[in-house]
């Protein structure tokens, strides 16, 4: 049996949700490095005092914020890896992909916040902002060690072409059990999925190239390519697959 919960706990929790709500608007019109506690207090007719009760920094707020974008991501993350074939691993990546890209055209505000500029005074991360992280990653993770397991990527040139330096700090990260090649690849895979959506997000690419779904679902299979796909890869075919299960997967019910 579940114990109702106290009028005051839920209170506290309206007005945290409050607060955030405030906090998120001025990040959208100013940016994290304008957020201030007292904005915030005072676009809600609180005292500046007041507003320590629930958050005794800025920091504090911003990591609450951070933390609530990275569990939304993983959320979206999570949902793509399991509604994607499990026996089509190219196709599988690709939509997580598209996944992330939507996701950040639809959370601008959030992206920013979490793949932008730190602000100066977050020298660390929360646990709870830590697990969220962990968790968003760890859906490339997996997309990284399938395509390994069945074969699909051969990582030997990659390998090939770590110096000693290097591979001493993929030994150190220490983020999978595949070992330095693989790290290398997810890291590979990993800036060109942030620096596409970023680039487009921020207004940086040719206009004839802005907002192309296209150009993302090309350097996508293409990075895939890069970190060492076996044979040649049907571009078209495999963007066909994946519009096939999206339609099957996002089709109203």
């Amino acid at each position: 049996m579940t114990h109702p919960v106290p009028r005051r706990e839920r209170i506290r929790q309206t007005t945290i949700d409050e607060i955030k709500t405030v906090a998120h608007e001025q990040l959208a019109e100013h940016g994290a490095a304008a957020l201030s506690l007292r904005a915030v207090a005072r676009a809600m007719g609180m005292t500046p005092s007041a507003i320590y009760r629930y958050f005794d920094s800025r920091s504090a707020l911003i990591s609450a914020l951070a933390r609530d974008a990275y569990s939304s991501l993983a959320d979206t993350l999570e949902a793509a890896f399991r509604a994607a074939p499990a026996d089509d691993q190219m196709v599988r990546w690709l939509l997580v992909a598209r996944s992330h890209r939507r996701w950040a055209k639809t959370h601008p505000t959030e992206y920013t916040l979490i793949f932008g500029p730190r602000p100066a005074d977050l020298t660390g991360r929360p646990t709870a902002v830590q697990n969220e992280v962990e968790r968003s990653v760890a859906v490339l993770f997996r997309c990284m060690q399938e395509v390994v397991e069945a074969g699909i990527v051969d990582l030997g040139v990659l390998d090939a072409e770590l110096s000693p330096g290097l591979r001493a700090r993929f030994q150190e990260w220490d983020c999978t059990d595949l070992g330095p090649a693989a790290e290398a690849a997810c890291m590979l895979v990993w800036t060109q999925l942030h620096g596409l959506i970023a680039l487009d997000l921020f207004d940086h690419l040719p206009p004839p190239l802005a907002d192309s779904a296209e150009l993302f679902d090309q350097q996508m299979i293409g990075a895939l390519v890069r970190i060492g796909h076996r044979g040649p890869v049907d571009f078209a075919e495999v963007i066909r697959r994946a519009d096939l299960t999206e339609q099957h997967t996002l089709a109203p019910t």
